[in-house]
């Protein structure tokens, strides 16, 4: 999220900086906000990443139709088909937020017949993350 600040407010030489604002959010513990404190920057951009994985996409009215993934259509699909397509809805989900620059599929393990651990790379404005999921089909 991006404002602007005039650094300088006589007409002849008035300049306008674009500054990056901070990505405060509060601190969630256990899926419970805590009046403990807040997070900015990376630890604030692993906090929303964990929530965009957890939240499942048209199911809350409090969320945009971006927000969220759609990884709850994978079950009941064959492994095959699931691989295929968890890299691109991981991606699509996170993504949407536009503090996520790219998101790296780098490994997806069939751990039991229906379920995937899936480790990816997300590229954010504060960082890189490794994220690590288990996706049930």
């Amino acid at each position: 999220m991006d404002d602007y600040v005039l650094t300088d407010t006589s007409p002849e030489t008035a300049e306008v900086t674009e500054v990056t604002m901070p990505s405060l959010t509060y601190q969630v513990i256990d899926g419970h906000v805590r009046h403990v404190g807040t997070l900015d920057g990376q630890d604030a951009m692993r906090q929303a990443v964990e929530k965009i994985l957890r939240t499942e996409r048209f199911v809350w009215p409090i969320y945009s139709d971006q927000y969220g993934n759609d990884l709850m259509e994978l079950v009941g699909k064959e492994m095959p088909y699931a691989r295929a397509e968890v890299g691109r809805m991981l991606s699509e989900a996170l993504l949407a937020d536009d503090r996520v620059d790219q998101v790296i599929v780098n490994d997806i393990t069939a751990v039991e017949s229906s379920v995937m651990a899936v480790k990816a790379t997300v590229y954010t404005q504060f960082g890189k993350l490794n994220i690590e999921s288990e996706v049930t089909t």
